[in-house]
């Protein structure tokens, strides 16, 4: 039970480390980087599912508010 305990422990971290990412270059990379229109918007969702997903109730949030800056449509708030 051990095992599977710490994977999962590892597993999750590996889930909120990746949304972290998505949220922080969405947040802070200028729009010419990214390479379409969506991709910003794109990349918020996924956060935005990945932080559900896991709980992080703090960290959705703050992607919610991201999300609504920048006018992205998928806000289910």
């Amino acid at each position: 039970m051990k095992i599977y305990r710490d994977r999962n422990q590892q597993e999750i971290g590996g889930e909120r480390q990746h949304a972290a990412a998505l949220y922080m270059a969405c947040k802070h990379l200028p729009g010419p980087l990214l390479s379409s229109p969506g991709e910003r918007a794109g990349m918020l969702v996924e956060a935005a599912r990945t932080l559900e997903r896991i709980g992080d109730k703090k960290r959705l949030q703050d992607c919610y508010k991201v999300m609504k800056t920048l006018g992205t449509n998928a806000v289910n708030n």
